[in-house]
């Protein structure tokens, strides 16, 4: 079962209903809101698919007020330390991940219940950080004007049927609110854990809550916490540019203490890009199923080798066929927005991540677009959950006939 996302009066997009499925492609005229659905999906997404650089859980204590954590949950702490020390309690197996959430204790229960509301709140301002920073406007910006309040509104529903979860954000007040936080824990198996080696869980009531706790909104936002990868519609641009801005603002920088540092705001999906060409050569292959992705890509679209040079300093994009080896603003538009496909499988890309893609059949003739279009299926199937927009027939029509073909015999 897919994750939906429900919208509501964000930017163009009066009302939305997505299922994210393996594939999920946008279509619809230009100013309709693709852009807006793919960013608000990157921005879920990138709000609970990052998990903390410390302890490897998705939310930890870092995002929690503690100071009322300890003031007012005294008593259910020495609970706690009362169920775990219970003969009855096998408190290895709670904390290894192998016991459900449904036959723990009560108290357990009804305390991880309880204190998994306290997460929303942090939550919510972390989704509202990325919203702001992935569009590269104020929150306030982004929803439509209420008539009567002449105040931006927006709403979001997430509701994943696999873990039960139904939560509500509503933009109110220029601050991103939490009205509804209802997990249903009937609907699916929760397992929890696990512990790390060495730790003293009955005699850390508050560790054990906050394994307990993690592990169940971790679960209950499963769907989304994922690493995810955005190409904007402006990628060959930023490809061949990024170089000049970065060396801008190292430039910069190098005199932010004698003057002010004025540096022009870019959406994050911009920067995000940025970064990641930054990062292109640390890893030496792709996967095999991708390495066989961007094999036919440069086989049959580039009709050539893209690939990075000068890992160690600043990577450098460069083009090579049997003509020789080009800088990347010297070839065709075809391979400059080629380019970064090619480069993400190659370098960042992997199985279970969320790749989003604007308008990828740009610059491409028919006969491209329909190549494309079998690579994106070969993404899929080999574990990429890939979102498209697109304003193309020709590429619309060769997913759909891949799709078909699929349901075919080999005979036929």
């Amino acid at each position: 079962m897919a994750p939906h996302i429900s919208i509501r009066d964000l930017g163009p997009i009066g009302r939305a209903d997505l299922e994210l499925k393996p594939l999920t492609i946008f279509v619809g005229p230009n100013n309709s809101g693709k852009s807006y659905a793919a960013l608000t999906v990157y921005s879920l997404v990138r709000s609970m698919g990052e998990p903390d650089p410390f302890t490897g859980a998705f939310f930890s204590r870092r995002y929690r007020n503690f100071h009322r954590f300890f003031d007012q949950t005294a008593p259910e702490l020495d609970a706690v330390k009362k169920v775990l020390r219970r003969p009855t309690v096998d408190v290895e197996s709670v904390f290894s991940g192998q016991v459900d959430f449904q036959v723990m204790p009560d108290e357990l229960q009804d305390l991880v219940r309880g204190e998994s509301k306290i997460l929303t709140d942090p939550l919510a301002e972390r989704i509202a950080y990325e919203f702001e920073r992935c569009f590269g406007v104020n929150l306030n910006d982004l929803g439509r004007r209420n008539r009567n309040t002449e105040r931006s509104e927006f709403e979001i529903d997430v509701n994943d049927e696999s873990t039960g979860l139904r939560w509500n954000l509503q933009c109110r007040n220029d601050k991103l609110l939490t009205t509804k936080w209802e997990p249903d824990i009937s609907r699916g198996r929760i397992p929890l854990g696990p512990s790390r080696p060495g730790q003293h869980i009955m005699d850390d009531p508050v560790r054990a809550l906050e394994l307990l706790i993690d592990g169940y909104v971790s679960h209950l936002v499963n769907g989304y916490s994922v690493d995810a990868h955005y190409l904007p519609a402006s990628r060959s641009g930023i490809l061949q540019g990024h170089k000049t801005l970065s060396s801008l603002i190292v430039g910069r920088a190098s005199r932010a203490w004698i003057e002010p540092m004025n540096v022009p705001r870019l959406p994050g999906v911009i920067t995000d890009l940025i970064q990641s060409l930054l990062l292109l050569g640390q890893r030496d292959n792709p996967p095999a199923n991708l390495s066989a992705i961007v094999q036919f890509l440069e086989s049959n679209v580039t009709q050539g080798r893209i690939d990075i040079h000068n890992r160690l300093e600043y990577p450098e994009i460069n083009y090579a066929n049997e003509s020789g080896t080009f800088q990347l603003h010297q070839v065709s538009s075809t391979i400059s927005e080629i380019a970064p496909l090619v480069l993400f499988l190659k370098y960042l890309i992997e199985p279970g991540n969320l790749f989003i893609l604007e308008e990828p059949e740009s610059h491409l003739d028919p006969a491209n677009q329909r190549h494309l279009a079998r690579a994106i299926a070969m993404m899929v199937n080999a574990g990429v959950r890939v979102l498209l927009t697109t304003h193309s027939d020709i590429f619309l029509n060769q997913i759909n006939n891949l799709m078909k073909i699929r349901d075919l015999s080999s005979e036929e």
